[in-house]
Order: C-alpha cells, then structure tokens, then sequence
C-alpha cells in the first residue's frame, strides 16, 4: 500500500498513507518504529521484487543481470527508487543479492579485502546511474540543448560542438549499459594477476 501510495501521486505523507488505510497516521509510526524505518521497508519491497540470478551463469553475467534489474526497477518506481540510495542495507531481500554479489565477485577471483570495498562501490554506480536516468541526466539532448550548444563559438568547443549529434541520438538504457560493461572491465581488472594468468592458462588447456 505504502508503494502504490508513493507512486500514485506526489508529496506521499503518513496521513494520506493512514487515511488510505483506514488507521492513524501514527499506528503506521508505531508499527514500523519512524518514518525512516516506514522508508526502508519500503526500499527493501523493492528490492524484493528483484529475481535471483542464476549462481551457474559466469560472475559478469551475475553481475549484469542484476545491474539490468535495478535498472528496470528504477523505471517502473520512479517516485520510491531513490529510497535505495538513502539505507546502507534496506533488510532481508537487500542481504540476499549482496550475497549474490559477494559470490559473483568471489567467483571472479578478488580476494576479501577487496570484496566489500567494490560491492559498495558497484551498488552506488549502479543506483546512482539508474537515479540519474529518471532525474534527466542519461537522457537524449533536447531541441533546446542542441540548440544552446551551436550556439556556441565552435572553436572554443571543438568536442563539444563534433560530438552534439551523439548526444542527440542516445537511445534509452545505452549509456547505462556501456557503464555498466565499463564498470566489469574495470573489476575484472582487479582481480590479482596470478588468479588472472592462472585462469588464462586454464582456459587454453
């Protein structure tokens, strides 16, 4: 109820959640301890509504699932995905695809210094990314942006000025999709080099 309640309509508040629901706006407090805890329950419904990945898939496969999941999540919850970014941890279902990524970074070969460092680091590219998409940011250049970048002195923004049509033509999800492709690279490049030669030559025998 509290989701549908966050989304169907803006400036979500305790009384409207109560009236909704027929009890006290502060029945709802009591129940789940603050408003702070009211949000993170809410955080982690959404997380619940994530699917496991397949453990027999490869790590960055694991990992890309996942990465897409969020994704999608954030476009169907606009109004309550920002909740992800607010809780270190939002509860049980939360716990569960850490593990996942635990597991996928594990199988990967980094060793446990490394591993909570980069699944946070991963989670707050991830959510930050999918965040950034519903607020504006990831999306393609308007008549109005193209128009304020010709204007422009093309000599003082030589860059700026060639790439402008890329800008236009950004289909919807691609810069999430290279980031997160960048981001693997990036961890795969992590890994200690005797585990990466040693996977190299397991491979080629």
């Amino acid at each position: 109820m509290a989701l549908q309640e966050a989304e169907g309509e803006r400036g979500f508040s305790l009384r409207k959640l109560g009236a909704k629901l027929g009890c006290d706006p502060m029945a709802v407090l009591y129940h789940f301890g603050s408003k702070t805890g009211l949000e993170r329950a809410m955080a982690d419904l959404l997380n619940a509504e994530l699917r496991p990945v397949d453990p027999e898939l490869p790590w960055r496969d694991r990992l890309a699932d996942l990465a897409r999941q969020y994704r999608d999540l954030a476009l169907r919850y606009p109004e309550t995905f920002p909740l992800l970014n607010r809780f270190w941890v939002t509860g049980p279902a939360d716990y569960r695809h850490a593990e996942a990524i635990y597991q996928a970074l594990e199988d990967a070969g980094l060793e446990d210094a490394q591993l909570a460092q980069i699944c946070c680091g991963l989670y707050a590219s991830l959510l930050g990314l999918a965040a950034a998409e519903l607020g504006g940011l990831l999306q393609p250049a308007t008549a109005e942006n193209l128009a304020e970048v010709q204007a422009l002195p093309a000599e003082d923004f030589p860059v700026t000025s060639r790439l402008l049509p890329l800008y236009h033509k950004q289909r919807p999800g691609g810069i999430y999709e290279t980031m997160l492709q960048t981001l693997l690279d990036g961890i795969e490049q992590q890994v200690p080099k005797a585990k990466r030669h040693g996977r190299k030559r397991r491979r080629s025998e």
